[in-house]
């Protein structure tokens, strides 16, 4: 068994996490796009509190993309911390991106970040204190340093997940997740359909095939530089629209049991 622990800030790498062969590694994924002025202070706080603390394991960038000196600012670093930075000339989108990201890890346990600066590295390790138990932890933004109108979308839309899944969880959406490649490797079967959260969507495959989900909260920050990369209020009703839309035929999947 797995026995992961938080580290303390004088505990150095003592703090790591270990099993009877020693510290277990895992692969963290991260997907980017124009974040130049937070990229480099991002990529190197997450290399030194979890890629640092566990020895053999493996730090994967996808770049979608950028205009911004971004890909620049990654290769830059690529060589200093032993990135596996993946760069398409042409931005696909988040979905595309995340799943060729999901394809990559070589590891059991898979860590994916949102990469704005918002999340703080360091919570890592209470996702890792509840794998063992789990399939899925996703991290709970607590409180949410986000705009008034993205939080009240998303109360209504974890509400509305609650009613047509029985999947009750406090943020479906979140960007802040430890997964097993078991789970990863089953979803990368599927065709995904919800372009718009597709976080959400592999949430809600996971538990109607009986995966476990656990959450724990994390800490959130404002974003420090620039706007959210979430969806402008202008484009909120038409996302909305595909979503209900997706989200009826997913219901009727699973009902007939083909999700």
């Amino acid at each position: 068994m797995i026995g992961w622990r938080e580290p303390k800030d004088d505990e150095g790498l003592a703090a790591e996490t270990h099993d009877a062969a020693g510290p277990t590694p895992i692969s963290l994924l991260m997907l980017v796009h124009n974040e130049a002025p937070v990229i480099e202070g991002v990529v190197r706080d997450y290399h030194r509190e979890v890629i640092g603390r566990l020895p053999g394991s493996e730090f994967i960038v996808v770049e979608d993309g950028s205009r911004d000196g971004t890909t620049e600012i990654l290769d830059g670093l690529r060589g200093e911390l032993g990135l596996t930075v993946i760069h398409r000339d042409e931005r696909r989108g988040y979905t595309a991106a995340m799943r060729e990201a999901l394809s990559l890890p070589k590891h059991d346990l898979v860590f994916f970040s949102d990469s704005d600066g918002q999340h703080d590295p360091r919570d890592f390790w209470k996702l890792a204190n509840r794998i063992r138990t789990a399939d899925l932890v996703i991290g709970v933004k607590s409180p949410r340093r986000d705009p008034w109108y993205r939080i009240v979308i998303s109360r209504v839309f974890n509400a509305l997940i609650a009613a047509m899944f029985g999947l009750r969880v406090s943020d479906i959406n979140s960007g802040f997740r430890l997964m097993t490649r078991r789970l990863v490797d089953d979803l990368l079967r599927d065709e995904w359909r919800l372009r718009a959260c597709i976080a959400s969507e592999l949430t809600i495959r996971a538990h109607c095939r009986g995966y476990a989900i656990a959450e724990v909260p994390v800490r959130h920050r404002a974003r420090p530089f620039g706007r959210s990369k979430g969806l402008p209020l202008s484009k909120i009703p038409r996302a909305v629209a595909h979503i209900v839309r997706e989200l009826l035929v997913l219901r009727r999947m699973a009902r007939d049991g083909r999700l």
